[in-house]
């Protein structure tokens, strides 16, 4: 049974989160959700996908979940891990998941152009689409941690 192209993507994308989770932090995530989900945690970071497939890349952590990640990303006792450390690992999860969407991608018809990385915070963000718009969606967990991770196109194949 073979893939439907926004499946490919969603797992590109997971896999690669999954992949960069374990390597910078040693944490074991798996994916326990595809289906969209509005809500996003407390902290969110995004990077704009331009090109042909223009969309944007979303993944939010809760705040005690990205304290863990970021003390173990940077080797630190996670009391010591501050607000600032906690931004700067999230934004740097995003960009290097898109980074390396775009190198395994670079060569297909999904093929885009990364912004700089930004942060969104706040207790209640949602985000509303119209219905024919495609979303990537994956929830990660493992070791105690959860995170969101969604691609909405505003262009697709």
């Amino acid at each position: 049974m073979s893939l439907s192209s926004r499946e490919m993507l969603g797992y590109t994308f997971a896999d690669i989160a999954v992949e960069i989770v374990s390597t910078v932090a040693g944490i074991t995530l798996g994916i326990v959700a595809t289906e969209p989900d509005p809500d996003f945690y407390e902290l969110t970071a995004a990077m704009q996908l331009g090109g042909k497939n223009s969309g944007t890349l979303f993944i939010s952590a809760k705040a005690p979940d990205l304290r863990s990640f970021c003390a173990s990303m940077i080797g630190v006792p996670i009391s010591e891990v501050t607000s600032e450390e906690m931004n700067d690992a999230l934004g740097e999860l995003v960009n290097m998941v898109a980074g390396n969407a775009k190198l395994r991608l670079g060569n297909t018809a999904y093929s885009f152009n990364l912004t700089t990385p930004f942060l969104l915070k706040g207790a209640g963000v949602s985000l509303s689409t119209k219905k024919r718009i495609p979303i990537i969606a994956r929830t990660l967990e493992g070791e105690g941690l959860s995170f969101k991770l969604k691609v909405i196109f505003s262009q697709y194949p």
